[in-house]
């Protein structure tokens, strides 16, 4: 088993750059987000909905004045998974710092795991309820958009 106190810090730091950063590039290059949902505006003033995480298919293409709804819940939807990455980056760099025994706290070190545990449950808890029911209210308006089929 490696221990993080035998692997050298600067090895570890410049892991976590490169995984942010490409969490980062990925992000921005495919708009993903939790829920899935992604739009485009065209220059003749149509938008189109496409829906897939890495793949994505045409889900309508309507004028931007109809879909507004569902553009506000989609940009909701990719605030939600920018604040879900940028805990997340800062939940496991607080983590390996408190992991690597010269920075790791003296006192209260199972105090601090566990406060890390709650707050990372309860953080979950949150982002996935949030994205369920964005998921479903995005589900429903394309629905409507596309006339109840």
């Amino acid at each position: 088993m490696i221990r993080i106190s035998n692997i050298k810090t600067n090895h570890l730091f410049i892991a976590y750059i490169l995984i942010s950063l490409s969490l980062i590039l990925f992000t921005t290059v495919s708009n993903f987000n939790l829920t899935g949902y992604s739009y485009q505006y065209h220059e003749n003033g149509a938008l189109t909905i496409e829906k897939g995480y890495l793949t994505k298919d045409q889900v309508i293409s309507t004028p931007t004045n109809e879909a507004i709804k569902a553009i506000e819940l989609i940009t909701k939807a990719d605030a939600y998974w920018n604040v879900t990455y940028v805990f997340c980056l800062v939940f496991f760099l607080l983590l390996f710092k408190n992991a690597y025994k010269p920075f790791r706290p003296e006192n209260n070190w199972k105090r601090y795991v566990t406060f890390y545990s709650i707050v990372l449950i309860a953080f979950l808890v949150w982002i996935i309820s949030s994205q369920v029911t964005l998921t479903e209210q995005i589900a429903t308006i394309i629905n409507d958009l596309k006339g109840g089929e």
